[in-house]
């Protein structure tokens, strides 16, 4: 019996003067800190409205936006051996309801009172609405309630970018196991000042005593960012190492272009949440001077999967995207190969499986197929070259090694390559000609393959990491 929360439990009993929560204030110029004693208490607040009709491995819906509120109360959620759930990210009415009665919601959390129209449906269907109506304190002296190792210890939801979003869950099992793998891979220091974009991290360092500064990012959804904000958290909070997916990441370089600055004291920086072009790291490099620079793949399901420290020449973008090495904790294989071209050779890629202590699955043989394509090269090096969905290889070629090849051009901003009748339909975002496009495909992949170049005004990508191209809403 265990509880993936009895790490964090023992981190704020033991010293609760110290503060590893900073959420930018109200002026949104700085970051109030929180101590473990305050967090505690938030938790037991949130523990004593739940206990009163919450049981054990009940799920309960979190509908607060990410706040300090909502980690309080996914974590009290937790402490009672119930099952918090994350809806999607900016989910319609439609698909909340539709979580509610796959997930047999009885209990809903939220900030406030929530809407008349939506409290009546909720009542007429037995749906209880819990919210902090007052500021009373309760006892912060108990302990979690132990529970089975695979019971889900947190239900959230993918990018769907294959389609509807998929729930994935995560037993306690899970949890612990990828907070001690990341903790393996990288030690952190006690006075390790973390910026972490993704919420499984602010869970990892709360459970390590690493303190988490939260990008000032509207709702924590990075269709928000204002790279300005976040440029003056990194100068203002000595910041040490720091974690975002491409979008964030090309947004701050976007801003830092125009206005300069270096953030020699920052000693890792992580990229991750969907393919990550070449040139990303270097641009990177140049504000980051001193960081050691990661690209970590991985999935919803399974984090991480494979980690590549960047430090040599820029890869040829016709090998796919280059992931690393994957991680020894993890059973690795490529399943229904087809045999691609790239400069290193001819691969047999196929979908990438995993399995290991930390990989969400309810497989009964523990292997998670990702949804995605790739090959293993004899030194061990993953690439990735499709998406299941669209993974057909035309002579040898499939749409990432388009796609990669096409982000790296000046004047592209986005690419996309979808399958159609033996070939390719190419769209591109982006200030180019149809020409300067074709004479870059032309020059690198059989003409006959691309069969027609669309240009759009925004490729669909998804609304968590605004980085994974949903694939599904292109024709």
């Amino acid at each position: 019996m265990i509880n993936f929360y009895s790490y964090i439990h023992a981190i704020l009993e033991k010293d609760e003067n110290e503060e590893l929560i900073f959420w930018p204030d109200a002026n949104m110029n700085e970051a109030s800190g929180l101590s473990n004693k305050e967090l505690l208490q938030y938790i037991s607040n949130y523990r004593y409205l739940l206990k009163q009709c919450v049981s054990p491995a009940e799920s309960v819906l979190l509908a607060i936006p990410s706040s300090i509120a909502s980690i309080s109360a996914l974590l009290a959620i937790q402490s009672i051996g119930a099952i918090p759930v994350l809806p999607p990210a900016k989910p319609s009415i439609q698909t909340f309801l539709s979580v509610i009665k796959k997930q047999k919601i009885n209990v809903v959390i939220t900030k406030k009172r929530i809407g008349v129209l939506l409290y009546l449906y909720l009542k007429l269907a037995g749906i209880k609405q819990l919210y902090l109506s007052h500021a009373n304190n309760y006892n912060t002296v108990w302990q979690p309630v132990l529970v089975p190792p695979d019971q889900p210890a947190l239900i959230t939801y993918s990018s769907g970018t294959t389609g509807s979003p998929k729930d994935i869950y995560r037993s306690h099992r899970v949890l612990s196991a990828q907070h001690l793998l990341i903790k393996k891979l990288f030690p952190a220091d006690k006075k390790q000042r973390d910026f972490p974009l993704f919420p499984n991290i602010i869970l990892h360092n709360l459970a390590s005593g690493v303190a988490s500064i939260l990008p000032n990012i509207s709702g924590f959804l990075v269709a928000h960012l204002n790279p300005a904000k976040i440029v003056e958290q990194l100068q203002d909070q000595q910041v040490d190492t720091l974690t975002g997916n491409v979008f964030y990441f090309k947004s701050i370089i976007d801003y830092l272009k125009k206005h300069p600055r270096f953030f020699p004291s920052v000693k890792t920086l992580c990229v991750g949440g969907s393919p990550v072009p070449e040139d990303l790291i270097p641009a990177l490099k140049a504000y980051f001077p001193t960081a050691a620079h990661y690209i970590i793949y991985g999935s919803s399901e399974a984090e991480p999967i494979a980690i590549r420290n960047v430090q040599g020449l820029i890869e040829n973008p016709l090998n796919g995207y280059p992931v690393g090495t994957p991680c020894e904790d993890l059973d690795l294989r490529i399943s229904r190969t087809v045999d691609i071209q790239t400069p290193h050779g001819v691969y047999p890629a196929g979908e990438i499986e995993v399995r290991g202590r930390h990989v969400a699955t309810l497989k009964s043989d523990g292997w998670l197929s990702t949804g995605d394509i790739g090959y293993l090269t004899s030194e061990n090096n993953l690439y990735l070259t499709a998406r299941i969905g669209n993974e057909h290889a035309y002579q040898g070629i499939q749409h990432f090694q388009i796609e990669h090849l096409l982000v790296l051009r000046p004047g592209i901003q986005q690419a996309a390559a979808i399958n159609v009748d033996n070939g390719f339909r190419v769209f591109i975002q982006g200030k180019i000609s149809s020409t300067e496009v074709k004479n870059i495909l032309d020059a690198s992949f059989p003409p006959e393959i691309i069969k027609n170049i669309c240009f759009i005004d925004k490729i669909p990508v998804d609304n968590r990491h605004q980085s994974k191209i949903l694939y599904h809403k292109l024709k």
